[in-house]
């Protein structure tokens, strides 16, 4: 009776631990953004060009929404405790929602973002170096383009 109490005892635990982990769990996947409603999370101002918009995703699941992927790494840049868990950005010219830490970044004075940060995100390098070449940027990746003064009004 005791050994089948320890059995019964170590199948609780063990289905307690399966559950816990399960609900922890939080699925990769980017924001859903109501353009010309949702504001962004560092200046408040209302997101509405889906090709500059950003976000991350915390530790917990929520998100994190930006209007301009400067404002994100500005924001993240004074908040390095806040737990990313995801980062996402928009390919300039699909505007479908890619992986921050995989795309490619222009930085370029002549290009009109929404918080003046000058910084379009790009799935494919090619492309990125061809758009960098007309605006006269330059080409980054993700680690270094956090590294970039944005020069935006919010001194990032």
């Amino acid at each position: 009776m005791l050994k089948q109490n320890q059995n019964l005892l170590i199948l609780i635990v063990v289905s307690l631990v399966l559950a816990a982990c399960q609900q922890g769990e939080v699925e990769l996947k980017p924001p859903e953004i109501t353009y010309g409603q949702d504001v962004c999370d560092r200046c408040g101002m209302i997101i509405g060009e889906p090709r500059y918009a950003s976000a991350t995703q915390l530790s917990n699941g929520d998100y994190l929404k930006f209007d301009d992927a400067g404002e994100m790494f500005a924001y993240h840049a004074a908040n390095p405790d806040v737990e990313v868990l995801a980062w996402w950005v928009h390919d300039y010219p699909s505007e479908v929602w890619i992986s921050a830490e995989i795309a490619f970044y222009v930085k370029s004075d002549t290009l009109s973002t929404p918080m003046g940060t000058g910084i379009a995100c790009f799935a494919d390098e090619s492309a990125a170096r061809q758009f960098a070449a007309e605006q006269n940027g330059n080409v980054y990746s993700f680690s270094e383009i956090q590294k970039v003064p944005t020069g935006n009004s919010m001194g990032g």
